[in-house]
């Protein structure tokens, strides 16, 4: 089993990521309602959509929206949050993103760094490959990274904290070109202590456009950070790509 299907299954990362700041999360949905309005991109694909969040919130903003990520509990989770919404602009499947689903969108959202998570480059440009066959001519691809630079510099290798009598340590580092982290548990309802890891390649911005533009893709606008700041490679928090298709769906 991948790192990524082992801990985004697991209660415990819900645990971990329960006060990610919703403020963040609502200035990135300002940002793609600016780039993408909803009159003119109005299928939407929240692909990697975890248990929902961003998902949850675009649809309340009027978007017609599918979510999908491979984690079974992240979209149980979601389905159940989109329910108690009532929201029926709002579709939730299990699904790998390497492989497309038979539909085109309007836009495609890759949010919050739910990108490089394999191993082989090639995997990583297969993910690349499925939205160019799901987005439609006109569309635009969003892919929300971490800019790889100010994580080079700015990495904090060590952090610890505890809730309801759980204990948690947080170990990062950069090892063969990518961002480590180790989340080892204790203490709660813990019979022992337990240990994930999340592992994400460091792509910086060359990588992207050159690997986007041999998959049919053309980078239209870069922004550093949620509030839609210009991209500094060194300072920015972030890289935003606004991208649209160049070529056909054939590839």
């Amino acid at each position: 089993m991948s790192w990524f299907e082992e801990w985004f299954d697991s209660p415990l990362y819900e645990k971990l990521y329960i006060n990610r700041n919703e403020q963040e999360a609502s200035m990135l949905a300002n940002l793609i309602e600016k780039e993408l309005p909803v009159y003119l991109y109005n299928k939407v694909l929240d692909l990697g959509c975890g248990r929902g969040r961003h998902s949850i919130s675009l649809a309340k903003r009027g978007y017609l929206v599918t979510g999908m990520d491979l984690s079974d509990e992240a979209i149980r989770k979601a389905r159940i949050k989109a329910s108690q919404e009532n929201l029926e602009n709002l579709t939730f499947h299990v699904g790998d993103m390497r492989d497309p689903l038979p539909e085109k969108f309007n836009a495609i959202l890759n949010l919050f760094t739910t990108f490089g998570y394999f191993l082989d480059d090639h995997e990583n440009v297969k993910v690349l490959k499925s939205v160019h066959k799901m987005l439609g001519k006109s569309g635009l691809f969003l892919i929300d990274f971490m800019n790889a630079q100010f994580v080079k510099k700015n990495l904090i290798p060590y952090e610890s904290g505890s809730y309801d009598r759980l204990s948690y340590n947080i170990e990062r580092f950069i090892e063969e070109g990518m961002v480590f982290k180790k989340i080892s548990f204790s203490g709660g309802e813990l019979s022992e202590p337990i240990e994930y890891q999340e592992r994400v390649k460091l792509y910086e911005l060359k990588w992207f456009r050159s690997n986007l533009n041999a998959c049919g893709f053309s980078i239209l606008k870069t922004y550093g950070d949620y509030k839609g700041s210009q991209f500094d490679p060194l300072k920015s928090s972030r890289l935003l790509m606004i991208i649209s298709k160049t070529g056909s769906d054939n590839r």
